[in-house]
C-alpha cells in the first residue's frame, strides 16, 4: 500500500509542475527583437532571389532567424488599430519584402515616404508570394 502512495505522489508532482510550466509559456512575452543582434544583412531583391531559386535552401538559411533586410520603399499600408505594414521592391513585379511592424513604429513608419531606402530588422517567416518579415523595426 505504501509503494502505490509514493506512486500516486510522484504522478500528483509530474502533472502539477507540467500544468504550471505549461502556465508559465502560455503567459510568456515574446522576444522583443529590437534588443537582439541579427544574424544576416542581405538586400530585399538579393533576399527574394534566394527564395525563387532554391526555397528549401533558404527556408534553412532565414527563416525563424532575425534578418536585416535593405531596399527601396514600394508602399505602405496602415491600419486603424496602429498596425504598420512596409513593402521593398524587389525587381520582381510578381514579388516583394514584406514587412509588418511592432505597433510603436507605427508613427515612424507612416512619415518614410515611398521611394526611400531604408534597412529594416525583423524575423523571416518565409515566402507565400512575397518575402515575410514579422516583429520589424528600422534600423538606424
Amino acid at each position: 500500500m505504501r509503494r502505490w502512495k509514493k506512486i500516486v505522489t510522484a504522478i500528483v508532482v509530474m502533472l502539477l509542475a507540467g500544468i504550471l510550466y505549461g502556465w508559465y509559456l502560455y503567459n510568456k512575452e515574446p522576444a522583443d527583437t529590437r534588443q537582439q543582434a541579427a544574424t544576416v544583412q542581405i538586400e530585399a531583391s538579393a533576399l527574394v532571389k534566394t527564395f525563387l531559386q532554391n526555397e528549401a535552401a533558404a527556408n534553412r538559411q532565414y527563416v525563424d532567424k532575425l534578418i536585416i533586410v535593405s531596399g527601396n520603399i514600394s508602399g505602405a499600408h496602415l491600419e486603424a488599430d496602429g498596425h504598420a505594414t512596409l513593402f521593398l521592391e524587389t525587381g520582381d513585379p510578381l514579388a516583394v519584402v514584406t514587412c509588418s511592424f511592432y505597433n510603436e513604429e507605427a508613427a515612424t513608419v507612416k512619415n518614410i515616404p515611398v521611394g526611400s531606402v531604408v534597412s529594416i530588422k525583423g524575423i523571416c517567416t518565409g515566402i507565400l508570394t512575397d518575402v515575410i518579415l514579422n516583429k520589424c523595426s528600422l534600423v538606424k
